[in-house]
């Protein structure tokens, strides 16, 4: 099809593999270091002493690819950018660190031995060797090799070539590997390590917003390492949020034979020693079932301590307390049922409690467990529940 001819994958992934590189960098590095894209390198990483490193990324979807071949455009042009660079004062050779990077395993290259070459020997030997590899290039690396091997050049050259890196697929430079060593950098804490992959593509989306928002004002796309941390710490606490929010109350079924099975119980007594409504007591009782089957799950699931069960328990029976008090002396020439109606609805009605600090957002589990607390004959509605009930 002619649409195919306007597909452009290649450029695609290669853009998201420097962002997946640029996240890299963000969850290992330090305090004070920044994270470029785009800016002094495809990726940089601007240290805290004034030292740098810079990525020059290559990366391919093609199969046959062999990324910083010995001849290939790749290798010659980023070795140019970096010798330039250095020669125009841009860098300073004694605090820049240069990687090629790739998504491709290479063969034994040039690249591989410019990579391990720290001796002056071995320096040398490297640059002999692009001397002949150069002796007749294509067009594609002439104006490259010419500048890479100038006399002028040289002595940048052999800076390049000591403070080079080559990280390659098999050194975990993409894919799967490079999330796996970005996971393992994030503090993620253990509660979470099962979403850690999902809060990684979080975080990389963050870090994608904010490179876009700084490239469309037309500013350079520096992200802090302080800020990301600030980010990584905010999406672990909205993912406590969630997971210490209880569930809305549809999403917990109960049946009208569960209705039934929970009767006798001595909070529906106690419900029934100031209301005959049926649909109340049938509503207490799914309250009852739902804070039951939830708070299992948020203490299994939504890292809720015991103690912030206990907190919310006795904040439920602080509260329960004063309202008991308050109508009971206020009503009192009214009926005792329609006292303890009274505080009965005031008590389950509409409020919801915090727990572990955090709002909850369903009346059922607070009316549940006010009605747990009422099984226990802990809190009451009629004013003498405790001798009604026994």
């Amino acid at each position: 099809m002619s649409l195919e001819n306007h597909s452009a994958p290649g450029p695609a992934a290669g853009y998201a593999f420097e962002f997946e590189r640029a996240l890299y960098w963000l969850a290992r590095s330090p305090a004070g270091f920044s994270i470029g894209i785009e800016t002094d390198d495809d990726v940089a990483v601007s240290h805290q002493d004034g030292s740098r490193t810079l990525e020059q990324n290559k990366h391919s979807i093609r199969e046959d690819a062999e990324p910083f071949g010995d001849r290939s455009k790749d290798l010659w042009n980023t070795l140019s950018i970096w010798v330039t660079a250095l020669e125009e004062g841009e860098l300073d050779g004694g605090k820049t660190q240069f990687l090629m990077v790739t998504n491709k395993t290479l063969p034994d290259c040039i690249a591989k031995r410019i990579s391990s070459a720290k001796t002056k020997d071995e320096i040398t030997a490297c640059i002999q060797e692009l001397k002949l590899v150069a002796v007749k290039p294509s067009e594609t690396i002439r104006a490259y090799a010419e500048k890479v091997l100038a006399a002028t050049s040289e002595p940048h050259l052999y800076t390049v070539i000591k403070n080079s890196e080559l990280v390659d697929a098999a050194s975990g430079a993409s894919g799967l590997e490079l999330r796996r060593l970005t996971i393992a950098e994030l503090p993620i804490p253990e509660w979470f390590t099962k979403d850690a992959e999902s809060i990684t593509n979080e975080l990389l989306g963050w870090v994608k917003a904010q490179v876009l928002a700084m490239w469309q004002t037309g500013q350079p796309a520096w992200i802090l390492r302080d800020s990301f941390v600030t980010q990584f710490h905010a999406v672990l606490n909205r993912r406590k949020r969630q997971q210490t929010r209880e569930r809305a109350a549809n999403l917990i079924p109960v049946i009208d034979d569960q209705l039934g099975k929970e009767k006798g119980r001595v909070f529906v007594k106690q419900i029934y020693l100031v209301t005959d409504e049926d649909s109340r007591v049938d509503e207490a009782i799914r309250e009852f079932l739902r804070c039951r089957i939830e708070k299992s799950r948020l203490s299994a699931d939504g890292n809720i301590t015991d103690q912030d069960w206990n907190d919310f328990q006795e904040s439920l029976k602080t509260r329960w307390s004063k309202i008991f008090s308050l109508y009971k002396r206020i009503n009192r020439a009214e009926p005792e049922e329609d006292i303890g109606f009274k505080v009965l609805c005031e008590t389950t009605d509409g409020h919801r409690e915090r727990l572990a600090g955090v709002e909850t957002e369903q009346v059922y589990l607070t009316a549940g467990t006010y009605h747990r607390l009422a099984d226990q004959l802990i809190v009451g509605w009629h004013p003498r529940y405790v001798d009604l009930v026994k």
